[in-house]
């Protein structure tokens, strides 16, 4: 594979050398053509030097990183994020499963990433993603809030699927798997946790309403009273609320 051209974007110059030194010591095949300390700055370097690929820090003064993203109308060059525990960035970027380093990082998690990047890069055009990219995704979904126009990444054995939140009825935990059932009558095993999936779709009217399943309360259809009760969903299911959540889910459900 021919050489990355890489652009680091961070406010903190010694975020820059650092990155930059490991990137030269530990990381052949990847040369830092240039660096930028703000998202004007880095538009234009980007503009003039059409890097492969960004080395971006979400958390900046005036402007985000995400901002950033925005500015173009196509973005042709791959994305590794950089950004310490901010919770909303976080969120942001696993729900599209775009690739990232939480500061401080190793060099081997550097690594990684990068192995990743190149991963993708050789995969890209798979039919499972319809042409589309997580960064595709992850832009439109920038460009509105709304459930009903939010797509979410699910990593599957074969790639990723894209699919609109609220076409998700359910989730069921298997493992360290989790099923989730659509509301076409379809259904999917993913391989993420459904704890990850609770993280990610909370803020989205998902409720976790037993250790084994989480569900979407714009699709449940009503609620059969019981000592934890059950939750009638869109496609058929009964899904029982345990015992312990069964306050929470009805202060929840109070709320539709």
């Amino acid at each position: 594979m021919s050489e990355l051209k890489a652009i680091i974007v961070d406010d903190e110059q010694h975020c820059i050398d650092a990155l930059q030194t490991m990137l030269q010591k530990k990381c052949p095949g990847v040369n830092v053509v240039g660096w930028a300390k703000s998202v004007a700055e880095a538009k234009r370097l980007i503009d003039e030097l059409q890097p492969d690929l960004v080395f971006l820090d979400v958390e900046m003064p005036y402007q985000n990183g995400f901002e950033l993203l925005k500015l173009f109308e196509k973005v042709h060059f791959d994305v590794i994020f950089t950004t310490a525990y901010e919770q909303y960035a976080l969120k942001a970027i696993k729900f599209n499963a775009l690739d990232y380093l939480l500061k401080p990082f190793s060099v081997k998690e550097l690594q990684d990433a990068l192995e990743k990047c190149k991963e993708k890069k050789n995969n890209r055009g798979m039919k499972e993603t319809g042409g589309v990219s997580p960064m595709d995704v992850f832009l439109q979904n920038m460009k509105t809030l709304q459930q009903t126009h939010k797509k979410i990444a699910l990593p599957t054995i074969n790639g990723l699927v894209f699919m609109p939140v609220q076409n998700i009825v359910r989730c069921e935990s298997t493992g360290n798997y989790t099923r989730i059932f659509f509301t076409d009558k379809k259904n999917l095993m993913v391989s993420r946790p459904l704890k990850e999936f609770e993280e990610l779709l909370s803020d989205v009217d998902f409720f976790r309403v037993h250790n084994s399943h989480l569900i979407n309360m714009q699709q449940m259809q009503s609620y059969i009273q019981g000592e934890g009760g059950f939750a009638l969903m869109s496609d058929g299911a009964q899904v029982e609320v345990s015992r312990r959540r069964k306050a929470d889910f009805l202060k929840k459900a109070m709320q539709f």
